[in-house]
């Protein structure tokens, strides 16, 4: 059953709980079904607005679930549906756990053989008995036609059942949309949660998480790579949901 989603400005994203998520993630009869997760934010949403094959590909997503805490806040507006605040590194962690019990398989993409390595250990001490068959970081430079086509069947091969793609947004989304149908399995898109997870990158704290300035933190950690970030698409979101909820402005 997929859930149905609602607009935030151009871009569909699915209310959720977690407890809803894992059952149709862990659902017998679609395993081995391709299909991919879109896990969204402020930053995923305005690349939505200003990217058409993002849009495409974040929106024809099975599900787009809502990493960022104002995301989680404008559901809560616009719906009276059920719906959990879902950062990238809890989902990560409720599926690793759930794997464990459904004896299910897990891959990851993307990061570097450090992050990956660091994240493995780390998963594999925290969750007894998890099965972590297949992790490729895939090289910056850009891959011919037939080294792609050798990955997807490396991955298929592995017979992994969920594969965590880390490469950030927007590739991660593209990556993810070209791959649907030919990766026999589902994806779901966790960027920087893998540099949480490997301890590579400090985890948030859960009240400035919980009050909506977990990124504040990100900032304090990494301002020259983040600052202009932040600012551009914090400020074009603050705008865009104000003419959207004041309905100034429909969006499609």
């Amino acid at each position: 059953m997929i859930q149905k989603k609602i607009r935030i400005i151009n871009y569909l994203i699915t209310p959720i709980t977690i407890k809803l998520l894992l059952k149709e993630i862990f659902s017998k009869n679609l395993r081995n079904t391709s299909r991919y997760i879109c896990v969204s934010n402020v930053h995923s949403c305005i690349e939505s607005f200003l990217n058409k094959k993002f849009k495409k590909a974040h929106n024809s997503a099975d599900f787009a679930i809502p990493d960022g805490r104002p995301i989680y806040w404008v559901i809560k507006i616009l719906t009276n549906q059920s719906t959990d605040h879902l950062p990238g590194y809890h989902v990560t962690y409720k599926i690793c756990s759930e794997s464990i019990k459904k004896k299910y398989n897990i891959g990851f993409i993307g990061s570097t053989d450090h992050i990956l390595n660091q994240a493995e250990i780390r998963l594999k001490n925290k969750f007894k008995g998890l099965k972590i068959k297949y992790k490729f970081s895939l090289p910056f430079s850009k891959i011919n036609k037939k080294y792609e086509e050798k990955i997807i069947s490396n991955i298929n091969k592995s017979r992994i059942d969920i594969l965590f793609v880390c490469l950030g947004c927007p590739k991660q989304e593209l990556w993810m949309y070209r791959h649907k149908n030919k990766i026999n399995c589902t994806m779901i898109g966790i960027g920087a949660a893998i540099d949480f997870i490997s301890k590579n990158k400090i985890l948030p704290n859960k009240f400035f998480e919980k009050i909506g300035l977990g990124w504040l933190i990100r900032l304090f950690s990494e301002p020259r790579r983040l600052f202009w970030r932040y600012f551009k698409t914090n400020l074009i979101f603050i705008f865009l949901i104000i003419l959207q909820l004041t309905r100034i402005k429909k969006f499609n």
